[in-house]
């Protein structure tokens, strides 16, 4: 998938790709004017998963195009809106899907949680606005977002948690800030400028940038990451998409959880 190019144009806008996107640098004094688009990496897998390769992304509006679209293979899957049923597409799972929803063949898990997770990605994108203000070049370093640091840093929400009564007892856990204060890692793995691994004992987190746009309307910049959790030595498999931003203090923000 190849996200779109977008044409910046004046003295004082400098054209570069960042985090793997396409897009604008804007200096400080542009980008109180100049809206920056809202635009998607090669983690946005969507496309890939659907049953034609007909259709092109070119723009935010044809994002609207993926919804209806068939996926590659039909789920057959229980605890619905309407009981046993079977997904086929995004408008499917819109439509019938709830948090409980499951496969009925276990077997089938994983692949529709990929399918979950790149649909409401979708969701995200076609909902997303353009940004007035962007504060991440002037945090992250060396134009990687996915650093060795982050674990250190972001909120104790990404930290591998295998079941409700271990997130129940992080939540309350005042002295547990930070995702490394949960799952401490000991190995780091850069794949790309928009996908790295952070492995701790007994297994491993896979982050990967899907896309930027303002998610919440308050007109600076987010970023769109999904994690897929891995257990060594099981058959445990979760995928989570995060919506986080750094605010005029430069301080991170997680905007939600899907």
């Amino acid at each position: 998938m190849i996200s779109p190019l977008f044409r910046c144009m004046g003295t004082l806008i400098i054209c570069l790709h960042f985090i793997g996107l396409t897009g604008c640098a804007l200096n400080t004094s542009e980008q109180a004017s100049k809206n920056i688009p809202v635009r998607w990496s090669s983690g946005f897998k969507m496309p890939d998963l659907l049953a034609t390769s007909d259709i092109s992304l070119n723009s935010q509006s044809d994002l609207v195009k993926i919804v209806n679209a068939p996926w590659y293979s039909k789920i057959e899957v229980t605890q619905t809106k309407i009981g046993e049923t079977t997904f086929s597409s995004c408008s499917d799972y819109f439509d019938h899907a709830k948090s409980s929803t499951r496969t009925i063949k276990d077997s089938e898990m994983g692949a529709y949680l990929e399918f979950k997770t790149m649909c409401e990605a979708t969701q995200l994108l076609m909902n997303a606005a353009e940004s007035k203000k962007s504060y991440f070049s002037d945090k992250v370093s060396n134009g990687k977002l996915l650093d060795n640091d982050v674990p250190k840093i972001w909120p104790k929400d990404f930290a591998l948690q295998i079941s409700a009564e271990e997130s129940k007892r992080a939540a309350q856990n005042p002295k547990q800030k930070t995702w490394s204060d949960i799952t401490p890692i000991i190995k780091y793995e850069e794949q790309s400028e928009t996908k790295s691994t952070y492995f701790h004992n007994g297994g491993y987190q896979e982050l990967e940038i899907l896309g930027y746009g303002d998610a919440n309307g308050d007109d600076v910049e987010d970023v769109f990451i999904v994690v897929s959790d891995h257990v060594e030595g099981g058959n445990y498999f979760n995928m989570r998409l995060f919506v986080l931003s750094i605010n005029a203090k430069k301080n991170w923000e997680l905007i939600k959880v899907l």
